[in-house]
């Protein structure tokens, strides 16, 4: 039996039978996830950039990261298209624009109880100012997430994992990385991170294991080390990245280490919305064409 490499080979009949099987079995799943309560995390495609949309079961909604300020009016009609009106917090990893431009739209037009963000105060940073003066503007509350936070909704928790005081000062490093548990299932969100902060968060003796990982800073270099990788031994990996961005991202250093890992990678730029879907045990993967 020949085979290619990556994760499409040639099926014998058994085999091409236990793939229907399989499909049916993901359809009932699916629907009895969504009839009884399920945790849907949506790695909206925002070009380069990040915006994670998670579905509580609780109903409760948050965003992680709004992507680019000219992706506003797309996070807006995606979360129309999800019947989303009102977001119980919004969480700020850190306030480069492909993570905070988004806001700017969201905020006027749905209901949001919190802003959560870094603590980092960048001195010459507009969007961080502006952010500021709307949140105020509209009475919404900002609070400062540190390492050793849990943020608890219904069965989900989500343990915040950095910034680790004292802050490094660097921007990216300083990203708020967050740990979501549902059931047996984890995802690990950590925006920009890069190595040095994987590495404090390694010897900070954080549990790190995860079924999901959101690729730090876009795939770049500086992020997604062997070791850092090792730790988190994800079952799945999704890479948030713009098509033929101008900083060349993703690497193909860090996609080679996945590949020799033979960790799936689904990436934004090639399917677009990346969904995936647990009921607490088991996972489900859907892709939205661009």
């Amino acid at each position: 039996m020949s085979s290619k490499r990556g994760h499409f080979f040639y099926l014998s009949k058994d085999m091409k039978k236990l793939k229907v099987f399989f499909s049916i079995f993901l359809a009932i799943f699916i629907t009895y996830s969504s009839c009884f309560g399920a945790l849907i995390v949506h790695f909206i495609d925002v070009g380069q950039g990040d915006c994670i949309l998670i579905q509580m079961p609780d109903n409760k909604n948050i965003l992680v990261d709004t992507g680019n300020l000219s992706v506003g009016y797309k996070l807006e009609k995606y979360l129309k298209q999800k019947n989303i009106f009102q977001l119980d917090c919004i969480i700020v990893t850190h306030m480069h624009p492909d993570h905070v431009g988004g806001i700017f739209s969201i905020l006027p037009q749905y209901r949001t109880n919190i802003i959560y963000y870094n603590g980092y105060r960048p001195k010459n940073n507009e969007f961080f100012f502006e952010l500021i003066n709307l949140a105020k503007d509209l009475n919404i509350p900002m609070k400062i997430l540190n390492a050793g936070n849990k943020l608890l909704f219904g069965k989900v928790t989500l343990d915040v994992l950095s910034p680790i005081e004292p802050l490094s000062g660097d921007m990216n490093g300083d990203s708020v990385v967050l740990r979501i548990i549902f059931g047996e299932i984890s995802f690990l969100l950590t925006g920009d991170l890069n190595i040095n902060v994987e590495k404090r968060l390694i010897e900070a003796g954080y549990i790190l294991k995860s079924d999901v990982l959101k690729v730090g800073h876009h795939g770049a270099e500086d992020a997604s080390s062997e070791e850092f990788i090792d730790k988190v031994r994800p079952k799945i990996a999704i890479l948030s990245v713009g098509k033929n961005n101008r900083y060349g991202y993703p690497s193909e250093v860090v996609i080679e280490r996945f590949k020799t890992k033979k960790i799936p990678l689904y990436r934004t730029d090639i399917y677009g919305t990346i969904i995936i879907q647990t009921n607490g045990n088991i996972i489900s993967i859907k892709k939205e064409e661009r």
